[in-house]
């Protein structure tokens, strides 16, 4: 890292230092010395960079380079940082008292630090250190800026015999293994273990054949914890958010029981041999199901001997001729000749590679910028083949790594700052690299656009992989745990990733690390952590951070990046050096003064803190602040005044108009913003001249644009100049996304149906445009994935537009589709006989009472509702339940029905979705009963809950048919009782009942289900003898039973309960005391019993927890947060 730190350092010292410094005497002196001494000492930088592979002298000394080089441009930024805090007038400033003394330090600190230089000077002479002249081998380099459009990954070669050969294992052998198969992949570094389980993985025999698959990378840290938490995320696309190991491997049970599963453990390293059995005891407990199986990768032969139940597949290198067909797909671009003496010596290098397809892939992207032979020569001939003997796969790594630029090595070691397979975002590495100094503008080339040129050369030499961009444009990627090992190799103690265990090791050469929390619950205390052994601590990140508790945010002055969610934030005054500031999931109310002080940031984010009210008011005091990001930070309502003397900003996520001076839409008119920009307040615009202020036609890097105006719009019903802003409001062409909220204009504008605007559109929202009567064509647009439209009275076709006969296609990209408080829509298109939406996947609708759709196969996941959503009080909810709707979706997988006020009867048609997994009813409050025949041929449900229907009867007998039912939910059902024939119920594992209004009639009839292992009760004052009949019953909750006085004496019997949790239930806790509880010998037989009185924590916890495990009903329940415009935006 040491050329660009150098780089920047000398520049320094040659403009404003020299200046500043002068007055002392022999500072000036001094800083020639120091010029002189560190352009030396960089010209041998490249000759150090190679010689420290085998001379531990060499790679210290680069190591005492680096750690001074860090002090050296501290004080440097004290000079500037100094400077602009004592204003302009150099003449009077300079004699400032506290000028002078700061500069006394300075000088001080400057003289200390070049008597460290003289002798790094002089050893550079001791190690026989050479400039170098760097080679032609970088010239061409430049090739790569024209190619990399599309992200794309290359064919998997010569693995056709190992899938086979795993596959023919996972469907034949371990089909009828009653114990847990485990299979291991074993294999060198960048052999293609991971690629070979992937395309297993993705196999459509194996799809066929599993229930479930997930995918694990477990890596150097075998805590089961973290494997839990990863597996929960695999399955369910979220943090868990639970707090114990206990709630972990409950929710994990619930999800692997009764299934047969393939579990893939990626990157295994764990030799010991009882973290294995503790885990995978654990997994054979309860699972109950032939067939399910491990599979694993690693390097390690002991690995595969300690977890596998099978000899292992030993993974060897692939062929010569598959080796070269890998190699060649990145060597030589589409359309480029295969050179007959390139291909020569390029069949000699993949010998190079012993069979490994990472090295083949680095290899030939390192010469796809070579044109020339003697280039490639260069290549086979270089020194760096001989430096690994025994590792010639980081040969390849290495000799690819020295071919980059100096100063594009920084950038890629700089990446060993994140944990091996973590999942980086583009944009925020490139804002690391900018808040650190590792890349700046080069001529009329923006920073941003610098870094994307480098993220792109080093994806292109392969140093990236597992790149995805998402309907957003947001690309992440990771690196290959080889090539983390390469960086972290060079990098050595100054780049670091820890979690909270081992931070309390840090080393004082560390100057970059991050920490990952391994208990989300336990507030960390950050003074745990020896920051004073480390001189100057540059970038500090958090990750996996959860909203919660934190400690106070330690004083850190070297700080040039932070990632917090501490919401005591006293100490930001002291980091002054601070360019990069992210403050996420943090309860922080306001965004304190002293921000204002930090001269010198760049980028402030601030993420899921719902508390935020307010901005400081002299935010813009922030001259050099380029990107300001708000997101889910839904109570701010303010934004400083006069943000366009923010002038170097290029993103501003959302801008707040207000009517004082100051406030209005002319502060946006010369910003250059790009990005996403939500424009709130727009009621306060009061005519068409201010909206042509904010000039956003002439915002050419803006891709997503959201206009709100407030209740205060609505209220004034029809507004003809609303119309006249929105007109002048017109976007550039080139978005991808676009929504408006709370017009209440009759008409949109001319620009919403030109289709230079219109046609790139990815996404696009109309919420609560309650007198609008006609949308723009929206059928057409070719690229439209996602569409939601709420809250437009007399809207009667999504679509009115006129297709002809040779287009007869609508909506031909759409897969998410949203319809609400649409009383009066008739149909998506007013044209008839036009195919629409053959790729719509989720559908909500609610409040569409008239809507007529034709036949939608493709839709897997429906949440249909009613809510009180009246546009005047005159208006008549009409509360029908869309039965021909949901039941013409034969391959419904998730169905979600809410607020049905007058829905009396689950009607029978229910029966077609035979693929239907997960039933949620909620809020339904004249269900009476389910229809004898709604269930019968729901074959396929897995989850049943339901929720809030006070009437509810009966569920009546045919749920005996539901035959895959796994997990059922009742809550707040107070006459509910259950059918007779539970017992037909063979694959109920899981059950959680509430007693609301002491309704607990409602446990008669649990006793006969047969294989019945969870179950979870609430809110009674009796449990009945019946529940010791329950013998298969492993695990036992009782929560919030404050009036229940014992347990029934009959709760001996459940011989194979191994865990009870009473909780919130505070005279059974006392009664269950362990040796003097007067019920504590019906319970003294369970391994594992928890017992709390009170405890709010916990109690949050295991909500948190519950409404995880019914992931979709709580969308529908959270109907009205949900559909906030600003949610939606966020999302987005």
């Amino acid at each position: 890292m040491a050329d660009v730190l150098l780089g920047t350092v000398i520049q320094n010292l040659g403009s404003f230092v020299r200046e500043e410094l002068s007055t002392f005497l022999g500072v000036e002196e001094l800083t020639q010395k120091l010029c002189g001494n560190l352009t030396a000492i960089r010209a041998v930088l490249q000759d150090a960079e190679e010689k420290q592979l085998t001379s531990r002298v060499v790679k210290d000394w680069l190591q005492k380079l680096t750690d001074v080089a860090y002090v050296l441009d501290d004080i440097l930024d004290d000079c500037t940082i100094t400077s602009k805090a004592h204003g302009d007038n150099k003449w009077i400033t300079r004699f400032h008292p506290k000028k002078i003394l700061a500069r006394r330090d300075i000088g001080k600190r400057m003289k200390e630090v070049a008597k460290k230089i003289d002798v790094i000077a002089e050893e550079r002479i001791k190690f026989g250190l050479q400039a170098v002249v760097m080679e032609d081998r970088q010239r061409g380099d430049d090739k790569w800026r024209q190619t990399f459009s599309v992200i794309t990954e290359p064919k998997v070669y010569g693995r056709d015999r190992d899938r086979e050969q795993v596959v023919e294992f996972l469907l034949s052998h371990a089909v009828d293994s009653e114990e847990l198969s485990v299979y291991s992949i074993v294999g060198v570094g960048g052999q293609g273990k991971t690629t070979l389980a992937q395309v297993v993985f993705n196999d459509e025999r194996v799809d066929t054949h599993f229930n479930l698959k997930i995918w694990v990378c477990v890596s150097e840290d075998f805590s089961m914890m973290k494997v839990l938490q990863s597996i929960i995320e695999s399955t369910d696309g979220k943090n868990p958010d639970l707090s114990s190991l206990e709630s972990m491997q409950k929710k994990v049970k619930n999800i692997l029981q009764n299934k047969r599963y393939l579990l893939v453990l990626d990157d295994v390293w764990n030799e010991d041999q009882e973290k294995w059995n503790q885990f995978k005891y654990f997994l054979q407990r309860g699972n109950g199901t032939k067939g399910a199986s491990v599979l694993v990768t690693t390097r390690l032969d002991i690995v595969a001997s300690i977890m596998g139940t099978y000899p292992a597949h030993h993974l060897l290198g692939l062929s010569d001729d598959a080796i070269w067909y890998l190699f060649k797909q990145k060597a030589f671009e589409t359309n480029r000749e295969e050179r007959a003496e390139l291909v020569a010596i390029g069949k000699e290098l993949v010998r190079k590679c012993v069979g490994s397809p990472l090295a083949a892939k680095v290899l030939g992207s390192l010469l796809r910028f070579k044109t020339e032979e003697h280039q490639w020569l260069s290549v086979k001939e270089s020194k760096f083949w001989s430096l690994s003997e025994d590792n010639p796969i980081m040969s390849v790594l290495r000799l690819s790594y020295f071919n980059l630029k100096l100063s594009l090595r920084l950038c890629f070691t700089f990446c060993a700052v994140f944990p091996k397979d973590f999942e980086m975002v583009k944009e925020e590495l490139i804002h690391l690299w900018l808040a650190n100094g590792f890349i700046s503008s080069v001529g009329n080339l923006e920073v941003e656009h610098v870094g994307q040129e480098v993220w792109n050369e080093l994806y292109a030499r392969s140093f990236f992989q597992e790149v995805k961009t998402d309907k957003k444009g947001e690309v992440t990627f990771k690196m290959h745990d080889l090539i983390h090992d390469l960086a972290q190799s060079i990098t050595g103690e100054e780049c670091m990733a820890f979690d909270d265990k081992s931070l309390t090791n840090l080393s004082g050469r560390v100057h970059h690390i991050s920490f990952s929390f391994i208990n989300l619950y336990k507030p960390f205390n950050y003074n745990t952590i020896p920051f004073k052994k480390v001189e100057s601590l540059r970038t500090f990140l958090e990750f996996y951070v959860k909203l919660g508790e934190s400690a106070p945010l330690p004083s850190i002055p070297p700080l040039r990046a932070l990632r917090t969610r501490s919401s005591q934030l006293s100490t930001l005054k002291s980091l002054t050096h601070l360019r990069y500031l992210e403050i996420c999931k943090s309860w922080i109310k306001t965004l304190p003064e002293s921000v204002c002080r930090l001269q010198n940031l760049q980028i402030l984010k601030l993420v899921g803190c719902p508390l935020l009210s307010s901005l400081p008011k002299k935010l813009t005091q922030l001259q050099d602040l380029r990107h300001l990001v708000i997101k889910y930070c839904n109570s701010l309502d303010s934004m400083p005044s006069n943000i366009s003397k923010l002038t170097c900003l290029k993103t501003l996520s959302t801008f707040i108009v207000e009517s004082k001076a100051g406030f209005g839409l002319a502060q946006l008119h010369d910003l250059q913003l790009g990005g996403k920009l939500h424009i709130r307040g727009l009621e306060n615009v009061s005519s068409e001249w201010d909206a042509k202020e904010a000039n956003l036609i002439g915002k050419k890097e803006l891709n997503r644009l959201y206009l709100s105006w407030g209740s205060h719009a609505n209220s004034q019903g029809i507004d003809t100049d609303v119309e006249r802003v929105l007109e002048a409001l017109e976007p550039h062409t080139g978005l991808k996304g676009f929504g408006i909220e709370g017009y209440v204009g009759i008409h949109l504008p001319h620009w919403m149906r030109n289709a230079s605007i219109l046609e790139g559109l990815v996404d696009i929202t109309f919420y609560n445009c309650n007198n609008c009567q006609r949308l723009p064509p929206l059928g057409k647009l070719p690229c439209l994935t996602t569409l939601y439209v709420c809250g437009i009275r007399d809207l009667k076709y999504i679509d009115d537009d006129i297709y002809e006969s040779t287009s007869k296609r609508a909506f031909i990209s759409l897969k998410n589709l949203t319809l609400c408080g649409l009383p009066n829509l008739e149909r998506m298109l007013k044209a008839e006989g036009v195919e629409m939406l053959p790729q719509l996947s989720y559908f909500n609708i609610t409040n569409v009472p008239k809507l007529a759709l034709p036949s939608l196969p493709s839709i897997e996941l429906l949440d249909v509702g009613e809510i009180k959503y009246r546009f005047s009080p005159q208006d008549i909810v009409v509360d029908l339940f869309p039965e021909r709707i949901v039941c013409s979706m034969h391959n419904l997988k998730f169905l979600i029905i809410v607020n049905f006020h007058k829905l009396k009867v689950l009607p029978d048609d229910l029966h077609f979705l035979s693929v239907l997994e997960e039933l949620h009813i909620s809020r339904c409050d004249e269900l009476e009963s389910f229809s004898m025949y709604a269930f019968k041929g729901l074959i396929s449900l897995r989850v049943l809950t339901i929720d809030e229907c006070p009437e509810l009867i009966s569920l009546s007998e045919g749920m005996g048919d539901l035959a895959s039912l796994e997990r059922l939910v009742i809550q707040n059902c107070e006459q509910l009782v259950l059918p007779s024939n539970m017992n037909k119920l063979t694959s109920l594992r899981q059950v959680a009942i509430s007693g609301y209004l002491a309704n607990n009639r409602i446990l008669e009839g649990l006793e006969v289900i047969p294989s019945l292992q969870n179950l979870t009760l609430s809110f009674f004052d009796y449990l009945p003898e019946s529940l010791g009949a329950m013998t298969s019953l492993q695990r036992v909750e009782i929560i919030f039973c404050p009036n229940l006085k014992s347990l029934p004496n009959s709760f001996q019997n459940l011989i194979n309960l191994h865990t009870l949790l009473i909780f919130r239930c505070s005279m059974l806790v006392k009664r269950c005391k362990k040796g003097t509880g007067k019920d504590w010998q019906k319970i003294a037989h369970v391994p594992e019993l928890e017992l709390i009185a009170e405890d709010t924590y916990y109690m949050r916890n295991w909500k948190e927890e519950d409404r995880d495990i019914l992931r979709h009903r709580y969308q529908a329940i959270d109907i009205f947060f949900r559909n906030q415009f600003k949610f939606i935006v966020d999302a987005l």
